[in-house]
């Protein structure tokens, strides 16, 4: 064992120290102060060298690899060096090595991903100015480089393949349903539970006739108050806006190139043509700018003594609503206005845009409502973090219902189901074997990831270097 452990490190060392030295003339390395100037720790009771470890840091700043992160705080950085060293190590005792073909197809898949426009393999000068501009190394360093990474990847396979995990049947079924199942839901995100709870109090309260009310009598007024204080919408936050309604809206219309099929989903879908469809959607969009101007600070809150005093006036917000034009005096494209307080009702329930708390805090701050899309259980549990009890209950919930407050993948959240689809059982069967053999390498996966925590915690790494 000690006889290899020597080995290793006058094999790695005659390649490494002098790139490091190479390295230190284009680029500027961390000082190194003290006795310990030319040892960066120990593992397994060996020393490893300044060079191997500014060798490994190096590799893992310049390129990413499959098998780990990107490093976003110095720690995980340094973490990631030295699992890279004891990777190292181990394929250095494993005997593997890696032939100048393997290294060529290596360079290849580099250069492509860059899409240069020289042919590195007969272009040397050109190859040789590109990774000394590109990478700040020499040619001789980037062959390294990726040696050590093919070598790496070949240590993790082989550790991967040897694994042979149990997978059950009942496995196999769950990560079926996981998959299969799938949800579309809207959520607030809080770092507090009292907070979120309170959010979904007020979410789902039921609405009444006057809420309706409310919302177009107030919406008249934004519109004009907008117009008024000269808040401008461009083409380009029209077009966004109809946008994100077709693109959660299940008929799918290819709206930007099937100008007839988009047409008869206006008309379908709100009953007008498109160019007062498109005149709505500007004065929308128009309410919702102000909305988020008055919660920046950036304009004045709008008073409600002269608007409510005009309802008192007519006595009723359908009276009020019906002479808000002649009262005003202004040209109806300067206003959200219909023939009556009815049709206004009637074409917001058709367009979906609804009262509530949830919608109405929705249109003063939207970047505060996320959709994770219409996705998988399997995607919500693993990148949402909810939890898959609560993803499971959610299929079961009625569309447009709020769920309460869960945890996330940070704080937790609030819910609106707005469509399902769950998993046919009869499926199963026809892919029974991929599920098996996807179970199978999800246990592979992690398998390895133990073998790592266990290899790292029986090196016993000492960091010489901060």
């Amino acid at each position: 064992m000690k006889k290899n452990k020597k080995q290793f490190f006058m094999f790695i060392s005659s390649i490494i120290i002098l790139s490091f030295i190479i390295i230190a003339s284009f680029c500027v390395a961390q000082p190194i102060v003290g006795e310990q100037s030319e040892v960066a720790g120990e593992f397994f009771e060996m020393p490893v060298s300044a060079s191997n470890y500014y060798f490994a840091k190096r590799v893992i700043q310049t390129f990413g690899a499959k098998w780990r992160g990107n490093p976003k705080i110095p720690e995980e950085l340094e973490d990631l060096v030295w699992q890279e060293l004891l990777f190292s190590y181990e394929a250095f005792k494993r005997g593997i090595e890696v032939t100048e073909e393997e290294i060529d197809e290596e360079i290849e898949k580099t250069i492509k991903a860059q899409k240069v426009e020289f042919n590195w393999r007969t272009d040397k000068d050109e190859f040789q100015k590109w990774v000394e501009e590109t990478l700040k190394v020499p040619v001789e360093m980037f062959r390294h480089q990726m040696e050590h990474l093919i070598k790496i990847e070949i240590l993790r396979t082989e550790i991967i393949d040897s694994i042979e995990p149990e997978v059950t049947e009942e496995e196999s079924y769950q990560k079926f349903l996981n998959e299969y199942n799938t949800l579309l839901v809207e959520l607030v995100q809080f770092d507090d539970m009292e907070k979120a709870k309170d959010f979904y109090e007020q979410s789902v309260k039921p609405l009444a006739k006057t809420d309706w009310e409310k919302l177009v009598w107030d919406e008249k007024v934004l519109s004009y108050e907008a117009t008024k204080r000269g808040i401008e919408v461009l083409d380009e936050e029209v077009e966004a806006a109809i946008e994100k309604i077709m693109v959660w809206d299940e008929k799918r219309v290819q709206w930007k190139t099937d100008s007839e099929a988009f047409k008869t989903w206006i008309m379908e879908r709100t009953g007008e043509t498109e160019d007062d469809f498109r005149k709505h959607i500007k004065l929308f969009v128009k309410i919702e700018k102000l909305l988020r101007a008055i919660k920046a600070e950036e304009e004045p809150a709008i008073s409600d003594n002269e608007y409510k005093a005009m309802i008192d006036k007519h006595g009723t917000i359908k009276e009020a609503y019906a002479k808000f034009i002649a009262e005003y005096e202004i040209p109806l494209g300067d206003v959200l206005h219909f023939g009556s307080l009815e049709q206004a009702i009637a074409y917001y329930e058709k367009l979906g845009r609804t009262p509530g708390f949830w919608e109405d805090k929705k249109r003063e701050d939207p970047k505060s409502f996320k959709r994770p899309g219409f996705v998988a259980l399997d995607f919500l549990v693993n990148m949402w973090g909810f939890q898959v009890e609560d993803a499971y209950k959610m299929l079961e919930w009625e569309l447009n219902a709020f769920y309460p407050p869960a945890p996330i993948y940070k704080g937790f959240g609030v819910f609106k189901i707005l469509r399902v689809r769950r998993a046919d059982p009869a499926q199963y069967k026809d892919r029974e074997e991929y599920y098996l053999d996807r179970v199978s390498r999800i246990k592979k996966h992690e398998g390895f990831k133990d073998w790592v925590k266990t290899f790292t915690e029986s090196a016993k790494i000492k960091r010489f270097i901060p």
